[in-house]
C-alpha cells in the first residue's frame, strides 16, 4: 500500500469517522448532491481571550473533507454544504467562499452561513 492511499484509509477511519470526530456532510454542486465525511468547526471568538493579533485570525466556518471524496477530487468556490445538527452544533447552510487544498488530501473549506431553502 502506498503513503498516499494509507494516508487517506486512515483520514477516513479515524479523522473522519462519524464515531470519533467525523460528521455526515452533504455537497451540492450543479444542482447535484453529494454525501461524505467531514469534520466541521464554528470557531469561538469572543475577542477577549485572543490578545492583540486578532487580524490573522479566520472567523468564518471551517470545513475539513478529504480530496478524493470530491467530484474530480476538485473543490470549488461557491459550494453548497448542508451539515446536520450533532449534540455540539444545530444544522447550518452553508457557501463555500475559499479553500486550501492540503498536501495530505485534505481540503479545508472556509464557509459562510447561508439561507436555507
Amino acid at each position: 500500500m502506498s503513503f498516499k492511499s494509507g494516508m487517506n484509509d486512515d483520514l477516513q477511519s479515524v479523522f473522519f469517522n462519524i464515531e470519533e470526530f467525523g460528521e455526515q456532510v452533504t455537497l451540492t454542486r450543479s444542482g447535484t448532491q453529494y454525501s461524505m465525511r467531514g469534520m466541521f468547526d464554528v470557531q469561538c471568538l469572543d475577542g477577549e481571550t485572543l490578545g492583540n493579533d486578532v487580524s490573522a485570525i479566520s472567523h468564518r466556518p471551517r470545513l475539513f473533507v478529504r480530496s478524493v471524496d470530491l467530484p474530480e477530487c476538485k473543490a470549488r468556490k461557491n459550494d453548497l454544504w448542508d451539515v446536520a445538527a450533532t449534540p455540539q452544533h444545530p444544522a447550518y447552510a452553508l457557501r463555500a467562499v475559499d479553500f486550501a487544498s492540503e498536501a495530505d488530501g485534505v481540503v479545508v473549506y472556509q464557509l459562510e452561513f447561508r439561507r436555507r431553502d
